[in-house]
């Protein structure tokens, strides 16, 4: 299962996108991640890991709710999903 958790990540790895939009008079701002796997679970969870990996890149800290999207399966039955949440500095 770990072998599997590893293959899994590193293919999410490979799709991960972070976006965030920062305003310079403010000291937060929405990150926006991305997750993609075989699994809406697993791709739920590339996508938070993604979101916490995002946000200790900008050394801030989360505040709220995660917000979590998933579309339909892609090419290859692969899930993506997007996750989202305020993080201020």
């Amino acid at each position: 299962m770990t072998a599997f958790r590893m293959i899994a990540g590193a293919c999410a790895l490979a799709g991960f996108v972070a976006l965030a939009s920062h305003d310079a008079s403010a000291a937060c701002s929405r990150v926006t991640a991305q997750g993609e796997a075989v699994t809406k679970e697993l791709a739920t969870e590339m996508a938070k890991m993604n979101l916490n990996f995002a946000m200790a890149t900008k050394n801030a800290k989360g505040s709220g709710a995660v917000k979590v999207s998933c579309g339909a399966p892609g090419p290859l039955a692969w899930t993506s999903c997007k996750a989202q949440q305020r993080a201020c500095s």
